[in-house]
């Protein structure tokens, strides 16, 4: 049996891992234990540092655990060190040491600090504290980190014990994810951590402040202990608090392709400017203004290589972005606690997309199988332009947003195809060729808000929330669809048609949500009621929709469109919901003070719907007004574990109840017979279907900081949902494979899914190595029945995906992936086919930045199909180098799909469908771009710099608590 490259390398890296460790230099040890004098408890985050004699430089540095222990590792011999301890309320602590060969261990056994205790051997270090406990927030002071004079944030942030940057790009803090990043307290360029981290120089920082906050995105009848937020904050010095940086780069390659990008912000106190712009036909896309400003940072080694053109789209695209944000705050600083700013957004992007496509579909019908081959050639043009603005508004128990958008969409397109119909046993028996072209424009107005008043306290009669949204669209288009279908069996069931449809249609609908947090205090006064709180709240949406939708179709004897009334119809559609419910909720906490925290919170929501829904038609079956009332419960079951500065778990369980009406289609459909091959037929009969929902959540993360080697954190969640009186499909197919479709209720309906990952990130010296999994699976359970025969169909879905990282320092990295995803499809009913799918996924990126500025990727992924035979191979080069001294000029070459051996090639199934996708896509092309870096932070020099004396700590500003500004 042969290994796969990708196979042997995982094999193989663990014996290099430890090869490499064998070859280490001999080392020593340094522990101990620091408590408080007075009450002889362990002290927790007293930071501990490693310095030479000879020259005070750093050479490691902890904080001590919830114990009050610290382990140093790997400490060299034969050299004086320096041994120092500070906490804040306390006096300093330092001694001198030697290890050797025959004492290559030392032991503190009990260090005990308190404000009369004088240092043994106290030395004078000029050094400064890399890191430290303020409070309840970490703070990293950058000036302790001997860097180049290029470095940024990021680089500074891959030393620090306990901070990981994970190979997608996320920042963990002992385990937790960083969700929120913020330079002077303020959002900076939206919430990409990149645009701030690999953009920002090391020597424009004062100190970087981690910290947990609230999630004011939710109301508290939503919050649990679990829904606070990680933040990281980055101080700027107060001589670098205004500049300007970004990128510039245009490339052009072979086969005429071309790419340009700009990405460029601005900042002062107050006011943030982005402007980003990019324009390619190399399928390279952009979702908005602030990933374009993500992919366009300084920051040269960069491992994910995400924003180059993209093989694996459909077609070749056209396409261009112009954005543009600003951001004001009116007052000069703001924490997490208050703020007052203004943003806009302005948007353009539009595409040309260039699709052709050849499928293959096998439908398994009782005693007879159709094969269905089509070819199809598209043109879609889109164009949309976007204005938003909003305002926010934070005091520490206020919280106000404002927010308003327009989007104006037109798009153009127009396709052709031929599909051929087989039928087992029969050979061809039909055969089918279709155009159209359309024209659409569309054009929508939102506008929203919401507003917490002490929404986090219960015991204030005026805690509520309040949260509304309105939305207005309208919508224009028109088709012109021209088909014909031959049938090979019975001449008198051909079809020809040349139709014209006009659509025109609106619709808007508000809803406002409202909580109130104060009942038991408004029932009940003072009365604790067991802890137990309530609330109350109040979802109302109220929205209307109207359609005019004219068919005609041409008449060859006068050469004009005569309008259908068959089709041609006239539609206004009211909707009313109203969802009280009445929130229970207990929580058991423990908290013991640097140590950890304990909760759990057990919540129920006794609600319900009232929903009224009316339909005006020019059909008279078609005008319906309905009423329900739905009972809709749910309950949840949360835990919430954090040891101080160790790990923490989430968990929870949860349990809902929802109803789904049959819409108006459903009950009284209207049969376009231009349509070749689906007809469905609706129900009149059709009752509400019930779902019954279960959930399962796990999450663990722990940081690798302290005497942990590791980063760890993992997850599982689970679903399984039951459904009553599901719509199900009772098909039938005639003898040239089209499907005639009635619906029906059915009970027997699941699903139920679980998925979980796992990561992990190893620190080996000034090496990285990560591991991460990701695997789910799905299954699926849903009666129906297929020409008269009760079937289940029963769909199995597996994904399974492994990837390893390594960095060897800054030198090199890689990475490589395994992944495997089967799809089964089992029809229980006889003369049924069952389908079965299976894709393997290999992947492989490596980085190397050797010699200096010189910077060569190469990434290869290669698909093999099991089920079609098929593979497909791409790889891409990229070579890079940085000029001047200041390293912003660049010249990157890139060899697209080396190996001419890509195919996009997707597969996809239904109850008893199989359809195999092969489209068009790019072709090896090879390119050259050049890239400028403008930036500048700061006027001048000075004004970053502190002097410290005595005990090290330099460069820290600020009291205990929150960060101040």
């Amino acid at each position: 049996m042969k290994l796969k490259p990708a196979t042997l390398l995982l094999l193989l890296l663990p014996t290099f891992i430890f090869a490499q460790q064998k070859t280490e230099t001999p080392a020593g040890s340094i522990v101990g234990v620091v408590k408080d004098s007075a009450n002889d408890y362990g002290l927790e985050a007293v930071t501990v540092l490693l310095y030479k004699k000879s020259d005070s430089s750093l050479l490691n540095y902890q904080l001590t655990n919830t114990a009050g222990e610290f382990n140093f590792q790997q400490v060299p011999l034969n050299v004086p060190i320096i041994v120092s301890l500070t906490f804040s309320g306390f006096k300093s602590f330092s001694k001198i040491i030697t290890l050797d060969s025959l004492k290559p261990a030392y032991n503190f056994n009990t260090i005990k600090l308190n404000t009369n205790f004088k240092a043994l051997d106290e030395v004078v270090i000029t050094a400064v504290v890399p890191i430290r406990m303020n409070g309840d927030t970490l703070e990293i002071n950058p000036a302790a980190f001997k860097l180049d004079s290029n470095a940024v944030v990021e680089d500074m942030l891959r030393k620090v014990p306990g901070i990981t940057l994970w190979g997608d790009g996320t920042v963990t803090v002992n385990g937790k994810k960083v969700t929120n990043v913020y330079v002077d307290g303020k959002p900076f360029f939206g919430n990409d951590p990149a645009i701030a981290t690999q953009n920002l120089p090391k020597n424009a920082i004062e100190k970087i402040q981690v910290y947990t906050e609230e999630d004011r995105t939710k109301s508290a009848a939503e919050r649990t202990a679990a829904d606070s937020l990680l933040t990281m904050n980055i101080k700027l010095k107060a001589d670098k608090k205004k500049g300007y940086f970004g990128k510039g780069s245009a490339g052009i390659g072979t086969d005429k392709r071309f790419e340009a990008d700009l990405g460029l912000q601005a900042f002062n106190k107050k006011t943030r400017l982005g402007i980003g712009g990019a324009i390619n036909n190399i399928n390279k896309n952009v979702d908005d203004l602030q990933s374009l400003l993500g992919e366009t940072t300084f920051r040269s080694f960069n491992p994910r290589n995400r924003y180059v053109a993209n093989f694996a789209g459909r077609g070749v695209n056209k396409f261009y972005f112009l954005g543009a944000n600003l951001q004001h705050s009116f007052i000069e600083t703001t924490n997490n606690q208050r703020s007052n700013e203004l943003d806009f957004d302005l948007t353009g992007r539009g595409t040309i997309n260039y699709v052709n496509s050849q499928s293959d579909a096998i439908t398994s019908a009782a005693g007879n199988s159709f094969y269905k081959s089509s070819i199809r050639n598209s043109t879609q043009e889109n164009d949309t332009k976007t204005f938003s603005v909003s305002y926010n508004k934070r005091d520490i128990d206020k919280d106000l947003n404002l927010r308003a958008s327009v989007n104006d969409n037109v798009g153009f397109g127009n396709s052709n195809g031929k599909t051929v119909t087989e039928r087992e046993g029969k050979g061809v028996v039909s055969e089918s060729n279709e155009f159209s072209e359309s024209e659409t424009k569309s054009r929508s107005l939102s506008f929203g808000g919401n507003f917490l008043n002490k929404d986090s306290d219960e015991r204030n009669l005026k805690s509520f929330s309040l949260r509304f949204n309105a939305n207005y669209s309208e919508n224009e288009s028109i088709r012109k669809s021209l088909s014909d279908l031959v049938s090979f069996e019975d001449p008198g069931r051909n079809t020809s048609f040349n139709r014209l449809y006009n659509t025109n249609s609106s619709n808007w609908n508000g809803t406002v949500n409202v909580t109130y947090n104060a009942l038991k205090r408004l029932l009940f006064g003072s009365n604790n009621l067991w802890n137990i709180n309530m609330r109350l709240t109040n979802n109302l949406n109220i929205g209307q929709s109207d359609l005019t939708y004219n068919v005609s179709d041409f008449d060859s004897v006068t050469k004009f469109y005569v309008g259908n009334a068959k089709i041609t119809n006239i539609h206004q559609s009211n909707r009313i919901s109203e969802e009280p419910a009445l929130n229970l909720s207990k929580s058991f906490s423990k908290r013991l003070s640097n140590r950890y925290f304990r909760t759990i919170t057990i919540s129920t929501n006794l609600g319900g719907q009232f929903l009224r829904e009316k339909d005006q038609s020019n059909f008279a079956n078609r005008n319906l007004t309905r009423d329900f009332i739905f009972f809709t419960p749910n309950s949840n079951i949360n835990y919430y574990y954090q040891k101080a500065n160790g790990y923490n778990v989430n968990a929870s369980l949860s349990h809902n109840i929802n109803y789904s009406i049959p819409g108006l289609d459903q009950l009284y459909p209207i049969i376009d017979s231009a349509n070749l091959y689906s007809f469905n037929y609706g129900n009149a009969s059709l009752s509400p279907s019930k779902s019954n929902t279960f959930g399962i959540n796990l999450n663990y993360g722990r940081g690798g900081n302290r005497n942990k080697k590791a980063d760890i954190n993992f997850g599982i969640n689970g679903n399984y949902v039951t459904v009553r009186n599901d719509v199900a499909d009772s098909s039938f197919y005639d003898s040239l494979g089209r499907k005639n479709v009635y619906l029906i209720n059915i009970d027997g309906r699941s699903n139920w899914n679980i998925g979980g990952n796992f990561n992990t990130s190893i620190r080996l010296k000034k090496n990285v190595l990560q591991f991460t999994y990701n695997g789910s699976i799905n299954n699926s359970r849903s009666p129906n029945y297929i020409d008269n025969i009760f079937s289940t169909s029963r769909i199995q879905n597996i994904n399974n995906s492994l990837r390893v990282y390594f960095a060897v320092g800054e030198i090199v990295n890689f990475s490589v992936s395994q992944g495997i995803n089967m799809s089964n499809s089992i029809q229980t009913g006889a003369n049924l086919r069952s389908f079965k799918n299976k894709n393997y996924i290999t992947s492989a990126n490596i980085n190397l930045q050797y010699p200096k500025d010189f910077t060569l990727s190469n990434t290869l992924n290669y698909v093999k199909n099991t089920t079609t035979n098929q593979t497909s191979a791409l790889w891409n080069a990229f070579l890079s180098y940085r000029f001047l001294k200041s390293k912003q000029l660049e010249a990157k070459f890139s060899a697209m799909d080396i190996l001419r051996q890509n195919k996009n090639i997707s597969i996809g199934s239904s109850n008893n469908t199989i359809t195999t996708t092969v489209t068009n896509g790019l072709q090896q092309f090879y390119m050259l771009t050049v890239a400028f870096y403008p930036r500048k932070f700061g006027g001048g020099q000075g004004g970053g710099r502190r002097t410290g004396t005595g005990t090290p700590g330099g460069n820290f500003g600020g009291q205990g608590g929150r960060p101040r500004f």
